[in-house]
This record gives structure tokens, sequence and C-alpha cells, in this order.
């Protein structure tokens, strides 16, 4: 039995007539009757009647097709899917990211790419640095997004820009008078450190213990878009990616840091894994998004009208 019989079989029905069908089928009447006679044959019954010079559906081809027509109808979802899939007007789009680049790098980029393809589902986890690396080698989402390094041979890492860190300080605090903030500058200030065992901490300290300044460690964080959101109730102060400072608008003040914190963000992959197109096209987007609002020169300073800002 092959398809092409069924789908015959179907015009034919649907049609009323072989000749009705032939044109449906863009065959000859000849082959529609031929493709007939041998799906008949195969099955070993009568699907017709021939009376009269025209085709009368037996009660066993009835029953017969009532069975086929559903074969054919999934076949025809399975061929509109697809289509959808190839012409992205369906799919699905898995992400996970380190909450402060999932705020403050991603939501500019979701929404455009909502825009674009309205029927893509775009799901997006958060979680820490080691979420999504668990979450990318185990094959669950298309990609995530975290800080660099990482060193995983189930992970494909592609580099995605580098930035300085900023200290960010409530509006009020008296250090906003200063241009540029340098380490020493915090000794003895309120501090609003990020967890233990996360990487940026561990960046952190590390400094500041290699200059021997004490800084007044009195809250942690979980996140960097946690410990801004503390800093902007004038809790302490903080060092956070550039961008989530810019995210707070005038609720916190960011300024350069001295000595510098570099920040590397990395895109991650399932190592060996094929992308799907959407994958291809978010990533684009990310990247065009982030060399809009990145000027290397200027430190992520934002551009103006750009979600950075």
């Amino acid at each position: 039995m092959k398809l092409r019989q069924l789908e015959a079989l179907r015009a034919v029905i649907v049609s009323g007539t072989t000749t009705h069908a032939a044109e449906l089928m863009g065959l000859t009447q000849s082959a529609v009757s031929r493709l007939i006679s041998q799906l008949e044959g195969e099955l070993g019954l009568n699907i017709f009647d021939r009376r009269n010079g025209r085709l009368h559906i037996t009660p066993e081809g009835q029953h017969f097709y009532d069975v086929a027509g559903k074969l054919l109808a999934g076949i025809d979802q399975i061929t509109a899917t697809a289509r959808d899939i190839r012409t992205l007007q369906s799919g699905a789009l898995r992400i996970i990211s380190m909450p402060a680049l999932a705020h403050g790098l991603l939501t500019n980029t979701i929404a455009n790419i909502n825009e674009r393809f309205r029927q893509i589902k775009i799901s997006i986890e958060m979680g820490t640095r080691q979420d999504v690396e668990k979450g990318v080698e185990r094959g669950q989402f298309d990609f995530g997004v975290a800080t660099l390094p990482i060193d995983q041979q189930s992970i494909d890492v592609e580099p995605l820009f580098s930035a300085d860190g900023v200290c960010v300080l409530p509006p009020d605090h008296p250090l906003t008078e200063k241009d540029r903030i340098r380490a020493a500058d915090l000794e003895g200030i309120s501090f609003i450190s990020l967890s233990p065992g996360l990487l940026l901490r561990y960046q952190t300290d590390e400094l500041f213990g290699r200059l021997g300044i004490r800084r007044l460690l009195s809250i942690e964080a979980a996140s960097t878009l946690l410990a801004t959101h503390m800093v902007a109730k004038g809790l302490g102060v903080s060092i956070v990616h550039p961008f989530i400072a810019s995210a707070y608008g005038d609720t916190v003040v960011a300024k350069p840091f001295e000595p510098p914190i570099r920040y590397d963000y990395g895109l991650l992959f399932p190592a060996g894994q094929t992308r799907s197109q959407i994958t291809k096209i978010f990533i684009e987007a990310l990247r065009e998004d982030v060399t809009r609002a990145y000027d290397p020169a200027k430190q992520l300073e934002p551009v103006p009208g750009s979600t950075f800002a």
C-alpha cells in the first residue's frame, strides 16, 4: 500500500469522480483509476462498486476510508508543521540565562524577535552560572547566556562581549561627587556583596584582598540584579554589570571603577548540536543589539533610544 494510492482514494471520494480527482491531483484519469485498482488489489476488497460508469463506495470501502482518512489527516498535519517550522510560522526557542543578563541583555532582543515571529514560542529561565551550564550541557535549552570563562567539553562557547564593572551608589551618597570610584574610596563603606561561590564575588573579593582594603560587608545578594535593587533602596554600594546599572535609571548612580574588574560574557550551546533556524536568527539579532548599545570606548554608555538607556 502506497501513500499515493490513499491520496487517490481521498480525491475520488471528495470530488465524486475519477475525472475530478485527476484534476485535483494533477494526474490523468487513467492514472487515478490505476491507483485505485492497485489499492483494491493489495487490500483484497472492493472499495467501489462501478455502476453506470460511476463509482459508488461500498460499506467495506467506507469503513476502510474512515481509518485511512485519519491517517491522511495526520500526514497533512505533519506536512503543515514542517512547512511552518521551515517558514518560522511555528516552533520554540528555549533560553537559560543568569538573571542580570536576562534583564539587561535579552529583553530587547526577545521583544524584537517576538514582533517578527509571532508564532514562535520563546521561553526563558533564569539561574546561577552553574544552572546555566547544567541546563545547556543536558540539552534542555537551545542556548544559554553567562559570564565566562566556562571550560566544559560538553558545551560550545562563543564570546559575546566584554565590559568593566561599575560602582553603583544611592543618589544621595557622598561618593557620587567623584568622577570615578577607586577601590580605596570604599574603605569602611557598607558594601553589598554577591553570595559566596559566585564568580563575580570571587573577582571582587580577590581585588580588595590583594589591595588590603576592608569594606563593610553587611549584606549579601544572590545576583547583581538584586544587589543593584538594594543599592537603589540606600542599603549600600556595590560593583555590578554596567548594563544593569543603566537599567535602573536615576534610582542609582553608576561610576567607573578602578582598578577595573573585567567581565566577559558568552553564549553557551550544547556541544555538537545543530542549531535551529530561529536560534541563529535570535543570536544574530542579539549581537546586533549589543553592538548598537555597547561602545567599547565608552564602556557600555547607553545609546539613546536603546533599552540599555
